[in-house]
């Protein structure tokens, strides 16, 4: 019904199906009771129709699947599983006339010459057709009109977040996008307004996070613990987000007056030690170091913690400002690159 062509040549639907590994099933008009005789036929089911109108169009016939495929999508979409069919129908919208060329070949395996023959239908398909020196047919191949061809899949590792992905892979792109976002939002910080809120109403309170904190505030530690333990090369992340795993863990977040979080450090407490409490580890983004972040909280630590140890390995920034503070008796380890500790 939808190009005359099929009709002229006599293709038939069986044929269609076969292509695609498609089977007709026999179906059967509901019946009353289970013990009663139904009359049935053999049918494809309406996503198998689907899949074969696609194919007849991505062999350049005038059909257009897109009124069938859209009365099916809104079911698909819902679906957690589909089948190859199911997942042409569902995004035929946006892949008509752009998918890979297609070819279709015989089993000849005796066949003399080639001849090649080439034409563009109607719709913008090019074909290509090849016979042999009888006119027995060899292989057909169609190129859509909107078909680009992608670049071939590279494995990558961004320069900014450090993943590693394989570029040109749609669902690894994706997931690069997400994580380069999560990640450069800690890297490069904005202004956070739940902080600066947190802050507006308790300058003192707000930048502290214990067991009894928001889970937000334990999120902004988190991330700043994953950043830290990629740095430095870390096996695991030295913050939970779960209190329970860590309940005595203390968390500070550093920020700027715009109410960006640059930066967090976790406290620990020790026993068996002169000093009670160590600072576990401190990470600043790389934009805001040697600001003064540190030393302008320096002396809040002190009041909360007393005197503290510092956990190996030290920075050689951390060094310099133990040094500076005339705390040179807290080193305790030899350095690690600038900035981190």
């Amino acid at each position: 019904m939808l190009d005359r062509r099929l009709d002229a040549f006599g293709l038939k639907p069986e044929a269609l199906a076969g292509i695609l590994d498609l089977s007709f099933r026999a179906v059967f008009a509901r019946p009353a009771s289970r013990f009663d005789d139904p009359t049935g036929y053999y049918s494809l089911s309406a996503p198998d129709v689907g899949a074969v109108l696609i194919l007849l169009e991505r062999l350049g016939f005038a059909v257009d699947p897109e009124p069938l495929c859209a009365r099916l999508r809104p079911e698909l979409s819902k679906a957690s599983h589909l089948t190859w069919q199911e997942i042409d129908v569902l995004f035929h919208e946006k892949s008509a006339q752009r998918t890979a060329p297609l070819t279709l070949s015989t089993e000849t395996h005796d066949w003399r010459g080639m001849n090649t023959k080439r034409l563009k239908t109607p719709e913008g398909y090019r074909i290509e057709y090849v016979c042999g020196d009888d006119g027995s047919p060899l292989w057909l191949t169609a190129k859509s009109p909107r078909y680009r061809p992608r670049p071939e899949p590279k494995l990558t590792t961004c320069t900014l977040c450090g993943m590693s992905y394989v570029k040109g892979l749609p669902s690894d792109d994706r997931e690069h996008r997400s994580t380069h976002r999560r990640r450069l939002a800690v890297i490069e910080p904005k202004p956070n307004r739940q902080f600066r809120d947190a802050m507006d109403k308790d300058a003192l309170r707000a930048p502290w996070v214990d067991e009894r904190s928001a889970k937000w505030k334990r999120d902004l530690v988190y991330r700043r613990a994953f950043a830290f333990k990629r740095e430095l090369g870390y096996d695991f992340v030295q913050w939970s987000l779960d209190a329970t795993h860590d309940p005595e863990a203390v968390g500070f977040l550093f920020s700027d007056d715009n109410g960006r979080v640059v930066g967090a450090s976790v406290f620990r407490p020790q026993e068996g030690e002169m000093r009670p409490w160590r600072l576990a580890w401190i990470w600043i983004a790389p934009g805001h170091r040697r600001a003064g972040h540190l030393d302008r909280h320096w002396e809040q630590f002190r009041q909360r913690f007393g005197e503290f140890d510092i956990e190996p390995p030290v920075s050689t920034a951390m060094q310099a400002f133990l040094r500076k503070r005339g705390l040179a008796h807290l080193l305790l380890a030899s350095a690690l690159p600038e900035g981190t500790g």
